[in-house]
């Protein structure tokens, strides 16, 4: 047996002795408490709480805590609780941009505490969106994760079920106005500042924005581009701001740049929303004859594999996808305990610039 399993039954051995000496429905000391008083990891803690949980010692409260059951749950009730102990992942399309790292961190997230994940992709259709959230609500899911659609009209009355029912949500990456619950987003509005002030840095003054269909992440990377060059006192020329019509634009990037070129307008500088639209815009350049890293830089986002398959390697801003997974989790997971949890908790996370060839002369 690993040292870890050792420690962890060890532990969960002494929480039941302890539980059997508190009467029914006091409520357990806080997770932090008992991994000073055990010595133990707060992930060995919460492991051993969540098989109590189900096994019938122990029940949560959201947002109060976790108490002394009145009595125990027979064996085939903890057989169904067990089985079921499962989640939601509701994101937009798990084979494209910022989501397989999500995915990543709440995966292991869960896994670690074995709880099974349940994944839906909405194409970033809030039809979809709602037709998964039924679905999960009938499956009996104790936990939803979810990185909201953006097209479409968003159906609050599906939260308000979500609450009647009990089941506590985390929102990834961008909230919904009029719906409160916790959220793990990246700064976006840095991400973009710290791009193009990168781009001011190394002699770009015509900047360029080329971003998806309005909605609040790509404003929130827009407020930062602006703001970096508002603070070095550059004027912004709205022929050189593009959001694009359509998520569904056949060559993203490349046509947004092509038709700036083609209308006379050339930057010596361009901060792409992500870096799919950052390879279609290096793209349209090329063909213009213009070297991206040279003639003009381009900076993308998110840090994906293809910055590294690119002729000239793309400079992006690292989205900590992973981490924003991991968090989002772990705050799930808390409340699904009976952890407090501020519905209106918000956790940040920087994103920080990978400098490539694409932005910065000397390397090119």
């Amino acid at each position: 047996m690993k040292e870890y399993e050792f420690r962890y039954m060890e532990v969960k051995h002494k929480l039941i002795e302890q539980i059997k000496l508190l009467e029914p429905h006091v409520r357990l000391p806080s997770r932090n408490a008992l991994a000073k008083q055990y010595n133990a990891a707060r992930t060995t803690i919460e492991r051993s709480i969540s098989e109590l949980i189900g096994e019938g010692y122990l029940y949560a409260k959201d947002g109060s805590g976790t108490y002394v059951s009145g009595e125990r749950a027979p064996a085939a009730e903890y057989a169904r609780r067990s089985a079921f102990r499962s989640v939601g992942l509701i994101i937009p399309d798990i084979r494209h941009d910022t989501y397989p790292g999500i995915l990543r961190g709440v995966e292991d997230t869960t896994n670690r505490h074995d709880i099974n994940l349940v994944i839906c992709n909405t194409d970033n259709q809030t039809e979809k969106q709602a037709s998964y959230m039924n679905k999960l609500i009938d499956l009996g899911i104790q936990g939803i994760i979810i990185v909201p659609a953006i097209i479409g009209h968003t159906d609050l009355d599906l939260f308000s079920k979500l609450r009647e029912a009990g089941i506590p949500i985390v929102f990834c990456n961008r909230g919904i106005d009029g719906v409160e619950a916790p959220k793990v987003v990246s700064n976006n509005f840095y991400g973009a500042y710290a791009a193009v002030k990168h781009l001011i840095s190394n002699g770009c003054r015509n900047i360029a924005y080329i971003s998806r269909p309005a909605y609040s992440t790509s404003y929130e990377r827009y407020q930062g581009y602006t703001s970096a060059l508002a603070e070095a006192g550059l004027d912004m020329d709205e022929r050189l701001v593009v959001f694009e019509p359509t998520f569904d634009t056949e060559r993203p990037g490349y046509d947004s740049v092509s038709e700036m070129l083609e209308s006379g307008v050339t930057p010596d500088g361009i901060f792409c929303f992500n870096d799919g639209l950052a390879k279609g815009a290096c793209e349209a350049l090329n063909e213009k004859g213009l070297i991206v890293g040279k003639d003009v830089l381009v900076v993308g986002y998110d840090n994906t594999g293809v910055c590294e398959s690119m002729p000239v390697k793309l400079t992006s801003v690292k989205f900590q996808t992973y981490d924003i997974g991991a968090g989002a989790a772990g705050l799930l997971l808390d409340m699904m305990n009976g952890e407090t949890v501020r519905s209106n908790k918000i956790v940040v996370l920087q994103p920080e610039l990978v400098i490539r060839q694409s932005s910065h002369p000397a390397q090119a």
